[in-house]
Parts: C-alpha cells; structure tokens; sequence
C-alpha cells in the first residue's frame, strides 16, 4: 500500500496536561526533518534513530507477543500506540497477525501528518489497520474496555502525572488486556536527588537548534516533559491501577559474546523468562543491548 491509502488523521484533543514547550518542540522538529527529506535527504539521515532502533523494537516486541503466549495471556484485537512520535510501533503493531487494529495517538500533529507517512512507507505498515490520532495518552477517545493492548515506546516517562496517564489506561482496557511498555528505567538505587540532577542537565545545542530552542536559551530534559523513575517506582504506580507488571531487563554475556551472537539468544531468553515467570519471578532478562532501558509487560491482576 502507498501512503495515498493512509486514512485521514483524527484529532481528539488535549488535555490540560499536555506540556505545551515540548509539544512546539516536536513540531518544529517534524517541520526540520520533512523539510530535509524536501531536499533530498533520507529517513536515516534526518531520522536516524527511527531506523536504527526499528529491528530492536520489533524483536522486543515480538518477544513480548511470544512470552504472553506462553503463559497463556495471548495479546489480540485492538492496539493504541500511546505518544506514537514517528510511528515506529504502531508500524510493528500493524504487521502483527493478531492486531487487528492500531491508534497512533501522538500530540504533535506535524509528526502525524509528515512523519508518520514516511515512516509507515519505509517499513511496510499495514495501512489499512493504521489509525492516526492527534491527541495525548490522558484523553483516549475510545469506549471503556474497548481496547486489549496498549504499547509504550519511550513516551511514559514523559507523561505529566503517570498515575492519571494510567488510570486511563486502565479505563480503556479490557478485562483481559495488556500493557507493552518499552521505556527508561533505572535501578532501584538511583535517589531523587541522583534524578534532579540529570533532569536538570541542558539539551545539546543540536538538539536544541532541531526544536527551534533560541541559541543561550535554557532548555533543561525538565522542560521537555521527561521524568526518570526505577523499577519499583514502576512496579508501584503499575500495581496501584490493577496491573501485575513483569520487568525484561536488557543484558546480553560479555563473555564468549562472539558465540553468544551467533546463537537465537534473544529466543533462548524469553523462553527461559517464562520459565521463571511461573515460578514466581517478575525480574526477567531479555538479550539486548540497552542499558537504560527496561521491557515492562503488564497483564491484569
């Protein structure tokens, strides 16, 4: 399909929440990048991380999909990309044979009119499942329990007040659904203050120029809408709206790594983690590379 078969965008609206400097920062970003792809650059040079995180999103969550099966909590029907940015998981999400269909909710409106498109035609999505939604994660403007599975890559941690975002999750579920979250996380060691500091760090001046941030202007990781939390801070505010959450830790053995690259590791992972999901674990490993970020897949209690 050609992205002349996309359906038209919805906008269902903003809550009060919606943190405007971030919000004109992603625009400005989508208007920078299309503007390049105008000029005859490519997605992976004016969007490079879109592409260069693709094939780990979509091993994480096809082994997400995996794992569920394997404890008997199959994922299907209907999905919501929550703060879908380019649309990279609601593209894995599309092609999956389960889904049937897949809201891209994302604040920015350039992101769902420019990027979107570009990135859906890059990496095959099923358009005909793709629903384009601007809005934000706090206004889902769908039925209650109408939904069965809810995916979050890297958008959470920008939510304003996590337990409202998921308070709406839950409303939007249904009895038997599933949170996919894909999203920063840190040890449980890590103290508020360890957080304030790295909030407060400055964005890179690249990275400020591509939000239209004015050159000295100050423009903290605070002001972008991120929030850091550890994998209890997770667990709890998870726990307090009816999910039970299970962690995938990203690790892979440094020892004998040549091997262990050459073997179906990541399979081999998930596999072990179900084992270990029935004996009662919820601390889980999943073979990749991140450092920073964790897997949660959240299932009802």
């Amino acid at each position: 399909m050609k992205n002349n078969d996309l359906k038209p965008a919805l906008t269902w609206g903003m809550t009060d929440l919606a943190l405007l400097a971030a919000k004109k920062a992603m625009e400005n970003r989508a208007n920078v990048e299309m503007d390049a792809m105008i000029d005859g650059k490519s997605l992976v040079e004016t969007h490079g991380q879109a592409v260069r995180d693709y094939v780990q999103f979509e091993q994480l969550i096809g082994g997400a999909f995996d794992f569920l099966q394997r404890i008997k909590r199959n994922a299907r029907g209907v999905a919501i990309d929550l703060g879908s940015g380019t649309g990279v998981g609601a593209c894995i999400l599309s092609r999956l044979e389960g889904v049937e269909n897949v809201y891209a909710v994302e604040f920015s409106e350039y992101f769902v009119e420019k990027i979107m498109p570009v990135v859906f035609e890059k990496f095959e999505a099923q358009h005909g499942k793709i629903q384009r939604v601007v809005g934000d994660f706090n206004r889902l403007d769908v039925a209650d329990g109408s939904v069965n599975i809810l995916l979050d890559i890297d958008s959470l941690h920008h939510s304003e007040d996590l337990d409202t975002t998921l308070k709406e999750c839950d409303r939007v579920l249904d009895k038997d659904g599933i949170i996919i979250a894909i999203d920063r996380a840190w040890p449980d060691r890590y103290t508020q203050e360890k957080f304030k500091e790295m909030l407060d760090r400055e964005l890179p001046d690249q990275l400020k120029q591509k939000y239209g941030i004015p050159p000295g202007q100050s423009f903290t990781r605070r002001d972008f809408g991120e929030h850091e939390y550890t994998i209890r801070q997770w667990f709890e505010c998870f726990e307090r709206h009816g999910f039970e959450p299970t962690a995938f830790l990203l690790r892979h053995p440094p020892t004998l790594n040549r091997i262990w690259l050459r073997l179906p590791t990541f399979k081999f992972s998930m596999a072990l983690s179900s084992l270990l999901y029935r004996l009662g674990f919820r601390r889980l490993w999943a073979y990749g590379f991140a450092t920073t970020r964790v897997m949660f897949v959240c299932t009802r209690k």
